[in-house]
């Protein structure tokens, strides 16, 4: 009878450490959809001032940005008037570069979204953030009542130099709060301070990103979000090739 009963009573454990498993799994995604949601409006209409310090040099830019869901957003380079009407188009899986020195619009490959942006600390991934919860999985990791962590694991074919990442959040709103980047060898090269959180139709957006090369003392990069518009409508002819060459009003 006994020698019955145990291997029943093992199939029920593993049923019940599967089930926790799932569990957990769809705990971690909703989470990480909760969090990205939380870095962007439905709609967006920003000046985001973008300050970079390296060592002694300070630099600074002004970008206008516009924003529709997760898929389509357009950025472009205000001041400095040497930089004034580059510009990055979003659309999908595809992501361009507009140069007006050069009158020529590039299309970048997926790796190319981990780059540095404008030659700051800032990727176009940071400000988009969607690629965190398509090409990692997510496990929760650590949560209280005030603050939850997740660990985030590259898919296999993921184009990302990063070995894992650990993002935290608020445990009630989800707003990201710390976003920390370890290389292959489990090391911690970069991180993301996120802070100024607004509330826009039920989101809770940071508009303050602090990054940190934490390979490189007195290397830091600030962005912060001003005159934003959240509920903006934005025509959907802003983009286009057209708009990236010529801007979008």
């Amino acid at each position: 009878m006994m020698a019955r009963i145990r291997p029943a009573l093992a199939l029920i454990a593993l049923g019940l450490s599967s089930l926790a498993v799932a569990q957990g799994s769809d705990e971690a995604a909703f989470i990480i959809d909760a969090m990205i949601e939380n870095l962007r409006a439905e709609s967006v209409r920003a000046t985001v001032v973008i300050t970079v310090t390296d060592g002694d040099k300070v630099t600074e830019r002004v970008l206008e940005i516009l924003s529709v869901g997760d898929d389509r957003s357009l950025i472009t380079v205000v001041t400095p008037p040497r930089d004034a009407g580059q510009a990055f188009l979003n659309v999908g899986q595809n992501l361009f570069i507009y140069n007006p020195r050069l009158r020529r619009t590039l299309r970048l490959p997926p790796s190319g979204r981990s780059d540095n942006f404008l030659d700051s600390d800032l990727s176009f991934n940071d400000l988009a953030g969607d690629d965190y919860r398509q090409d990692y999985t997510a496990t929760v990791v650590e949560r209280d009542n005030y603050s939850v962590i997740l660990e985030l694991t590259p898919d296999p074919q993921a184009p990302t130099p990063y070995g894992k990442l650990l993002y935290s959040a608020d445990a009630t709103t989800f707003a990201p709060t710390l976003l920390v980047f370890f290389d292959q060898r489990g090391q911690a090269v970069r991180e993301i301070r996120f802070s100024n959180v607004i509330e826009a139709n039920g989101r809770h957006i940071p508009t303050r990103l602090e990054v940190h090369d934490l390979l490189s003392e007195g290397s830091s990069t600030v962005a912060v979000w001003q005159d934003y518009d959240f509920d903006a409508e934005i025509s959907e002819s802003c983009f286009n090739q057209q708009a990236l060459e010529r801007g979008c009003r």
